[in-house]
C-alpha cells in the first residue's frame, strides 16, 4: 500500500538539493475543456426536491428514483457538462414559490393583469372610428413549491392584460400614443418572462458535476471510477484565487430526489459509501473536512448527519478507503424530521482550500437500500479498480512506424480487482474465470489474442496479469500510418454490478511518442537561482524527424503567464561526467505559458522538421526563478526513469521519489513533414449511455456540429455508418446479436476521431 505522506515528506527533504517540486494542480485541463464546449455554462444554484434554477433562466426537472440506488461511478451518472440538448420546451410567463424563492436569483418581472377578458380601443385619427379588439390572454404556468414537479400539467391560468387606448393615425400608419385603462378589475403577478424548462437524463443519479467523475485519482479504489471532492468548480477552475488562505465548502455531490414515501423504521434503510483522503492528489489537513448530509422535508433545510476532519486520517495510510453506513431513521417531532418522503435528497460535501486541486476526497460506490444494517458493509461484487491499461513496454503512445511488433509490447501488465465481500474472500475465496481478448481493427482486421480465459481465486484484493509481449500476435503495420488495437478484459461471474466487470483500451498507434497516459493528478516543476533546466530521454527504433510537440500545463498558487522559457533538444547530455557537450540540436523561440488549447490540455507546438537520431533529449531550459508546472501523471510510471534536471552547472537524475510521468509528448514523422489536417486520435472515449443496453443508445457528443458513426463488431465487421448530430444523437441496436461493439466518432468538420465500446445485452 502506497504510503503518500512518507513520500511527500521525502519531497520536501530534497527540494532544498534538486529544487524539483510536486505540487496539487491549479487546474484541471480535462475538465476545463469538457465545460468550455457547452452551449449553455450553468451555476448550481439551491437545490430542492424535484428541481434545480441555474443561470436565471433554466428551470431543471428531474425525475425522483426509486431504491435501490447504487452508484459505483464506472459509468457516467452526474450532470452532463454539455447541457443543452437537455432543454425541451420554452415556458414563458411562469410564476410561483419556484421562481420567487430569493435563494434563486431567477429574473422576474411584476406587472398588473386582469382576471377578466380585456379590449383595445383603438381610436382612427384619420377615418375619426374606433375599432374594439378584444386582448389574447396570457398563458401563467403556475410553480406551487416544492410539494411535487415545479410544473404540474395544466396547472397555469388565464390572465388578461389590462385594457388599452390606441390613437392610430392610418395615413402615417403609426401610433400617435397609448393610454393604459386601469378601471378594470386587476392583480399584480411576478413573474419570470422567459424561463427554459430542461429534464435530467434518466442515466443520471446526481444533479449537479461540482464533483470529478474519473478513473485516475484515487488509488486501489473499491471499483474503478470515483468521484472526486476537491478545491474546484465544475469548469476545472478554482472556486476562489483571489487569496491563497481562501477556504470553504468546496464541491458538492447532490443525489436526484428519492422516494423514501410508505417507508418506516421497520424497513431498515441505510445508506453507505466509501471515501479516501488524498489518493494520487493532495491529502486533506487538519482544518479541511468531508461531510454528509440529508435533506429535511420538515425544514426544507440540510441537516447534516457525519463528518469526518483532515487530521483523522491515520498516519502513513492516507490512501486508504474507508466505508461508513448510516441509518435513515424515521419522522420525529422533536427535532422536527421528516426524511421518509418523495423527494428525499443527500448530499456529500468537502470544505477545504478553494485555490485549487487541493485536499482531495474519492467517493466511490454509494448505496442507499432497505432491509438492511449496520453490520451491511459486504456487497457482493467483483470489481476491476483499474482501466486497461496500455499494452506497449516503454512507452504509453508510439508512432506506428516507430513499431517493430511484440518486442514493443509489454512483459507483463497488471489488472487489480477487488472482492468487496470481505467473509468470502477471506473464509472461501471463489475460483473466478476471466477472459482477455484484442483485436485489431485498422489498417487490417485480425485477432491479436483469441478470447483466453484463465482463472483466479478472489481474495481481498486480487492481480492477475497479461503478457502482451508473448501472448499477443504481431499486429499488421502495413503502409498506413495509424494501427488501432483493442483490448478488453471481462470478469466472468454474476453480481450486484456488471458493469464493473468489463474493462477496455484502444492502443492507438499513429504519431505520438508519450510516456504518460492523459491524465494529470500533480504538477511537476524547478525552481532554482540561476539556469534550470529539465530533460527527458527517449530512445528511437530507427532515426525520425521531431515535427512537434504536446505540453500539459499547469499552474498553481502563484501564476506565472508571463515566466520565459525555451524548448530544447539535445543529443547528447553530460550525466557520467565524461565532458560530452550539451549544446542543444534545437532552441525553440521564447515562449511563456499556455494553459488550454482546443484538443485535450496539452499545447501543440509544431516546428520544422529536426532529424532524431536512435536515442536523445528532449526538455527546456529556463532563468527565471519561478516555478514552471507541466502535468505530472502518477498513474503512469513510465517516464520517472527518463527524467534529467541541470542545477548548479551538472546534469543529474531525478530526485523525485515518487514513479510518475511529466506530460510532454513528442509528434514525430518519418516522412519529415506534418500536414494541417493532421488525424487526431482524443483521449477522451466518447461518452455513451445506457451502456450496456438492448435497444437505444445516446451518444453525448463532445462538440457542436456533425459527427459520422461507424459500429464494428469485435471480428472487425462495419455494422452501422451513419451521421449524428446535436438534434440525432440516438441509435437503435436492437437489431444486433448480443456482444461489444466498437464505436468511431469522427468529428467531420475537424477530423477528430473519438472510440469507445459498447456492448449490447440480452434481451
Amino acid at each position: 500500500m502506497r504510503k503518500l505522506l512518507a513520500i511527500l515528506s521525502l519531497f520536501i527533504c530534497c527540494q532544498a538539493l534538486a529544487q524539483e517540486v510536486l505540487s496539487p494542480l491549479g487546474f484541471n485541463p480535462r475538465l476545463f475543456y469538457s465545460t468550455a464546449q457547452s452551449q449553455k455554462t450553468s451555476h448550481p444554484g439551491r437545490y430542492k426536491s424535484f428541481v434545480i434554477v441555474e443561470d436565471s433562466t433554466i428551470l431543471v426537472e428531474s425525475d425522483t428514483l426509486s431504491l435501490p440506488f447504487v452508484d459505483d461511478f464506472t459509468h457516467p451518472s452526474l450532470k452532463p457538462y454539455n447541457y443543452s440538448g437537455y432543454i425541451y420546451d420554452t415556458i414563458y410567463n411562469a410564476i410561483g414559490p419556484c421562481i420567487t424563492d430569493t435563494a434563486w436569483t431567477v429574473r422576474t418581472v411584476t406587472d398588473t393583469f386582469s382576471f377578466n377578458p380585456t379590449f383595445t380601443y383603438k381610436y382612427d385619427t384619420t377615418a375619426k372610428k374606433v375599432d374594439t379588439i378584444p386582448n389574447a390572454p396570457i398563458l401563467f404556468l403556475n410553480s406551487p413549491g416544492f410539494s411535487g414537479n415545479c410544473f404540474y400539467a395544466g396547472d397555469s391560468a388565464m390572465l388578461y392584460p389590462l385594457s388599452y387606448v390606441d390613437i392610430f393615425d392610418s395615413l402615417t400608419g403609426t401610433l400617435a400614443a397609448q393610454f393604459r385603462d386601469t378601471s378594470n378589475v386587476r392583480v399584480a403577478i411576478t413573474y419570470a418572462p422567459v424561463l427554459y424548462k430542461s429534464k435530467m437524463p434518466a442515466y443520471t443519479k446526481w444533479l449537479d458535476n461540482n464533483a470529478y467523475q474519473n478513473f485516475t485519482s484515487a488509488y486501489l479504489p473499491p471499483s474503478i471510477g470515483v468521484a472526486t471532492l476537491d478545491g474546484l468548480n465544475s469548469f476545472g477552475q478554482p472556486y476562489n484565487k483571489s487569496n491563497p488562505i481562501n477556504w470553504g465548502m468546496a464541491d458538492v455531490l447532490t443525489s436526484k430526489p428519492l422516494d423514501l414515501s410508505n417507508l418506516t423504521d421497520a424497513d431498515s434503510t441505510y445508506l453507505s459509501f466509501f471515501y479516501q483522503p488524498g489518493g494520487f492528489g493532495d491529502v486533506p489537513t487538519i482544518n479541511d473536512s468531508l461531510v454528509l448530509q440529508f435533506y429535511n422535508g420538515y425544514t426544507n433545510n440540510w441537516d447534516e448527519i457525519w463528518s469526518v476532519a483532515g487530521d483523522s486520517v491515520v498516519p502513513n495510510t492516507p490512501d486508504v478507503f474507508r466505508q461508513k453506513i448510516f441509518r435513515i431513521p424515521s419522522t420525529s417531532n422533536s427535532p422536527p424530521i421528516n426524511y421518509m418522503f418523495k423527494g428525499f435528497q443527500f448530499r456529500i460535501l468537502n470544505y477545504g482550500s478553494l485555490t485549487g486541486n487541493n485536499d482531495i476526497w474519492n467517493i466511490d460506490y454509494v448505496r442507499l437500500d432497505k432491509n438492511r444494517s449496520v453490520n451491511d458493509t459486504s456487497i457482493n461484487d467483483l470489481a476491476f479498480q483499474y482501466q486497461f491499461p496500455s499494452i506497449l513496454k516503454n512507452y504509453s503512445e508510439m508512432p506506428a512506424e516507430q513499431f517493430t511488433g511484440n518486442a514493443d509490447l509489454a512483459d507483463t501488465i497488471p489488472f487489480y480487482i477487488d472482492n468487496l465481500n470481505p467473509g468470502q474472500a477471506q473464509s472461501n475465496p471463489p475460483a473466478t474465470p476471466y477472459t482477455i481478448t484484442s483485436n485489431q481493427t485498422f489498417p487490417a482486421v485480425s485477432v491479436v489474442l483469441a478470447p483466453t480465459t484463465n482463472t483466479f481465486n478472489a481474495g481481498l484484493e486480487n492481480m492477475v496479469l497479461l503478457s502482451p509481449s508473448a501472448q499477443y500476435t504481431s499486429p499488421t503495420i502495413g503502409t498506413d500510418t495509424l494501427v488501432v488495437i483493442n483490448s478488453q478484459a471481462v470478469i466472468n461471474n454474476t453480481d450486484i454490478l456488471m458493469a464493473n466487470d468489463t474493462i477496455n483500451h484502444s492502443q492507438i498507434l499513429y504519431n505520438t511518442l508519450a510516456y504518460d497516459d492523459g491524465s494529470a493528478e500533480m504538477a511537476y516543476g524547478l525552481q532554482n537561482l540561476g539556469t534550470n533546466k529539465f530533460a527527458y530521454d527517449f530512445t528511437l527504433n530507427k532515426p525520425d524527424s521531431l515535427v512537434g510537440f504536446q505540453v500539459l500545463f499547469t499552474n498553481i498558487d502563484v501564476a506565472v503567464n508571463d515566466l520565459v522559457f525555451t524548448y530544447n533538444l539535445w543529443y547528447h547530455l553530460d550525466t557520467q561526467n565524461v565532458f560530452y557537450t550539451d549544446t542543444p540540436i534545437f532552441v525553440s523561440n521564447n515562449y511563456t505559458p499556455y494553459y488550454i488549447d482546443s484538443v485535450n490540455g496539452f499545447t501543440t507546438y509544431k516546428i520544422a522538421p529536426v532529424a532524431l537520431p536512435n536515442h536523445f533529449y528532449f526538455g527546456w531550459s529556463q532563468t527565471d526563478v519561478r516555478n514552471l508546472q507541466v502535468g505530472y501523471d502518477m498513474n503512469s510510471p513510465k517516464g520517472r526513469q527518463h527524467m534529467y534536471i541541470y542545477t548548479n552547472g551538472v546534469w543529474h537524475t531525478s530526485t523525485i521519489y515518487t514513479n510518475g510521468s511529466p506530460m510532454i509528448r513528442l509528434l514525430l514523422s518519418r516522412s519529415s513533414q506534418i500536414s494541417s489536417g493532421i488525424r487526431t486520435i482524443s483521449n477522451e472515449p466518447i461518452k455513451a449511455y445506457p451502456n450496456p443496453t438492448n435497444s437505444l443508445v445516446t451518444f453525448e457528443l463532445p462538440a457542436s456540429g456533425s459527427f459520422n458513426l461507424e459500429l464494428y463488431n469485435m471480428l472487425g465487421q462495419l455494422n452501422l455508418n451513419q451521421t449524428l448530430d446535436s438534434e440525432h444523437n440516438v441509435i437503435d441496436i436492437s437489431h444486433f446479436v448480443q456482444g461489444v461493439y466498437l464505436v468511431r466518432l469522427t468529428d467531420i468538420a475537424t477530423g477528430v476521431v473519438y472510440q469507445n465500446k459498447i456492448m449490447k445485452s440480452s434481451k
